[in-house]
């Protein structure tokens, strides 16, 4: 395998591991149903969301378009969101490389990749796949994070696994972590009316037991998996005890910077 091959590789294992708890990461569906909030959307559009996890930003967005098509590289994510879009005629969800889409050129009028671009090895190179699928004149959105994202939490964590040598899980988030290099990776592909805007959101974790639930269910606690038993019951009890001070006056509420970044493909009337 080619370097880029074995990370987009790496990127499906991990997250057919995280899938089963990928729904309990509230921040997250929160910044994809305020990604699709933000997207305008003509009635009778196809659309395609890449990247599509667990199907939230696609059933956010299948009421207002014609054709919605959610594909992810993991089976099992594919999986979950099919079994919450039974109901919903206009959308399905299909196995797909989002750097390597099944589709014929200029077949959708939007294509859309909620907090998933920066997992691709060449982000320049899935943004012309997007472009090849996308009609003359159809349009692009993406988002990411940007720099503080859920405050202290990532960090106490961080430090926290560090001591028993292990790296916490994280998105590559350094790789779009401002609306300047995300409108520059637009312009660089030629991408017309390019435009990202930061936008700022407020998550508030209820109380300890929550945090950790989302650390284990997430990517952060991916590399728990390294450790005996005793090992993370301990740094559990640890960890849940650094927190406490945070909570003590109730839920904590965090940062959210949200990045959309759209663009409009060159033709069309």
């Amino acid at each position: 395998m080619t370097a880029p091959e074995n990370r987009t590789a790496a990127n499906a294992r991990l997250f057919a591991q995280v899938a089963p708890g990928y729904d309990g990461l509230s921040f997250l569906t929160l910044a994809a149903r305020d990604f699709a909030l933000r997207l305008e959307v003509a009635p009778r559009a196809r659309v395609l969301d890449v990247a599509t996890g667990t199907g939230t930003v696609a059933l956010a967005l299948a009421p207002r378009a014609g054709e919605v098509i959610g594909t992810d590289l993991v089976p099992e994510m594919v999986q979950l969101a099919g079994r919450k879009a039974e109901e919903v005629g206009n959308l399905t969800f299909q196995v797909a490389d989002g750097a390597a889409l099944p589709f014929p050129d200029a077949s959708f009028d939007l294509v859309v990749c909620g907090a998933g671009l920066f997992f691709f090895p060449d982000m320049a190179r899935a943004l012309r796949e997007w472009g090849r699928v996308l009609r003359p004149g159809g349009r692009v959105a993406f988002s990411a994070f940007g720099r503080g994202l859920l405050g202290p939490l990532p960090g106490l964590w961080r430090e926290r696994l560090a001591t028993v040598g292990v790296r916490a899980g994280a998105p590559p988030l350094g790789r779009l972590p401002t609306p300047e290099a995300a409108l520059a990776l637009l312009r660089e592909g030629g991408w017309e009316e390019a435009r990202a805007n930061l936008f700022t959101l407020s998550h508030t974790v209820p109380d300890v037991e929550r945090r950790w639930a989302e650390i284990a269910a997430g990517l952060e606690g991916a590399g728990l998996a390294e450790l005996s038993a005793p090992t993370r019951a301990k740094l559990e009890a640890e960890h849940r005890a650094e927190l406490a001070p945070l909570f003590a006056a109730g839920p904590l509420t965090v940062p959210l910077p949200l990045i959309v970044a759209q663009g409009r493909k060159p033709g069309g009337g």
